[in-house]
């Protein structure tokens, strides 16, 4: 009678399946042990800092493209001020700073189009 591996067993045998084809995949197994451990090491820490960007940043940015989504869509701007204060008093301060700006480039900008006009 044929007896049927546990689910213990055929688990591990799984793990160390995926293990080899790991190692099979990167060319791992011809490493040492030390070079293994530093390859893994950077591997795990690079997606570690990967989740845990996706997890402080990808809400705030996933928001921000709803919001500029649904302003292109309604014209309203009321998303961004109830979710985003930042973000509008960004608006409001880019708004001023681009008055200042069209104020301070205007005199050269006459200047330069009198010189091409006399050209």
């Amino acid at each position: 009678m044929a007896s049927t591996p546990s689910l213990l067993t055929s688990f591990i045998r799984w793990l160390r399946l995926k293990n080899y084809q790991y190692e099979v995949t990167f060319s791992l197994y011809m490493l040492t042990p030390a070079e293994k451990l530093i390859f893994n090491t950077l591997l795990l820490s690079f997606l570690s800092m990967l989740v845990v960007a996706a997890y402080v940043y990808l809400p705030d940015h996933i928001l921000s493209i709803y919001s500029h989504v649904y302003y292109y869509w309604a014209g309203d701007r009321s998303l961004i001020a109830d979710y985003m204060p930042s973000a509008s008093s960004a608006l409001r301060d880019s708004t001023v700073n681009l008055d200042t700006i069209s104020e301070t480039v205007k005199g050269p900008a006459t200047t330069v189009l009198r010189k091409v006009a006399e050209l």
